[in-house]
C-alpha cells in the first residue's frame, strides 16, 4: 500500500475543509494525513507491524524514531492522539474546541509531518537491499 500518496487527499480535504470552515473535519483530515505519512515510512522500516492496522501515532512515532529521531514531532503526533476521538465523533461539550486556528495549526503539523519523511527518512541503498533484497 503506497501510504504517502493517499496521503495527499486528507492533506488537501484539510485545506479545503478549512477554507469552507468546517474546522473539526478539517482537523480530522489533517490527523487522517499524519497517520498515513507516519505510516509510509513505518510500512518502508516493517512492513508487517501491527501497528500499521491501527492509529497509535505515538507508538508508531517511537517505532520510527529508532531509525529516524525527530524529537521535535513527539508533541505533534501527541495532539494528534488526543484530539483523534473528538474530531470523529463530537459532541456540543466539545465542537468548539474545533476553532480556524486549530484547523491551520493541524495542517501546519501534517505539513511538518510531510516535511519530516521528504527530507530525514530518505531510503538508504541499504534500506532498499534488505527491504528487496540484494541484486547482482
Amino acid at each position: 500500500m503506497d501510504y504517502y500518496a493517499i496521503s495527499e487527499e486528507p492533506l488537501q480535504a484539510s485545506q479545503a475543509l478549512k477554507g469552507n470552515g468546517m474546522y473539526r473535519m478539517s482537523v480530522c483530515m489533517a490527523m487522517l494525513a499524519i497517520d498515513l505519512l507516519l505510516k509510509s515510512v513505518l510500512y518502508r522500516i516493517n512492513n508487517a507491524s501491527e501497528l500499521l492496522i491501527g492509529h497509535n501515532h505515538i507508538a508508531i512515532l517511537r517505532e520510527i524514531e529508532t531509525r529516524y529521531p525527530k524529537p521535535e514531532l513527539r508533541t505533534i503526533v501527541k495532539l494528534s492522539r488526543k484530539y483523534f476521538n473528538d474530531s470523529r465523533y463530537s459532541n456540543r461539550d466539545n465542537i468548539s474546541t474545533f476553532s480556524e486556528k486549530l484547523a491551520v495549526d493541524f495542517i501546519f503539523y501534517a505539513q511538518q509531518v510531510k516535511d519530516f519523511v521528504n527530507n530525514d527518512c530518505l531510503a538508504s541503498i541499504d534500506d532498499l537491499q534488505q527491504k528487496f533484497g540484494k541484486r547482482s
